[in-house]
């Protein structure tokens, strides 16, 4: 939660100074808006670390508890719990894939900020130096 409201507050900020830049040409617009971004893909990777945290105690529980029923001998637990482990499983793996797939978009978006940032600097030394 503390994340959530940090990356908020960031992004916050970064709209904010995005906003009373004096210079706003396309240049300074796309890179406010790739930090923005890269803001949102953070926090998306965030909520994910969260939720794999929580599916890998739910497998941890499940796993327990499909021992205590097989210690007991209640074969009619034990399969109901082998078929909860299973989709708990693929569900971590979905996730697990969803958070691949978010920490990638992370990396491409930062690569692009930091990719405009260059060219928006490089724009700013042509302006000064009348090249």
């Amino acid at each position: 939660m503390r994340t959530l409201m940090t990356g908020i507050a960031a992004a916050l900020l970064l709209s904010g100074a995005a906003a009373r830049a004096e210079d706003q040409d396309p240049a300074d617009q796309k890179v406010a808006a790739d930090k923005q971004q890269v803001v949102t893909d953070k926090q998306k990777v965030e909520a994910d670390r969260a939720k794999l945290k929580g599916d890998r105690a739910t497998d941890q529980a499940d796993r327990e508890q499909l021992a205590k029923d097989k210690a007991a001998g209640n074969t009619a637990a034990v399969t109901a719990d082998r078929a909860k482990l299973k989709a708990d499983v693929a569900a971590t793996r979905a996730d697990r894939k969803t958070t691949r797939e978010d920490r990638a978009e992370l990396r491409k978006d930062r690569k692009e900020t930091r990719k405009d940032e260059r060219e928006d600097r490089k724009e700013d030394r042509k302006k000064r130096h009348g090249k």
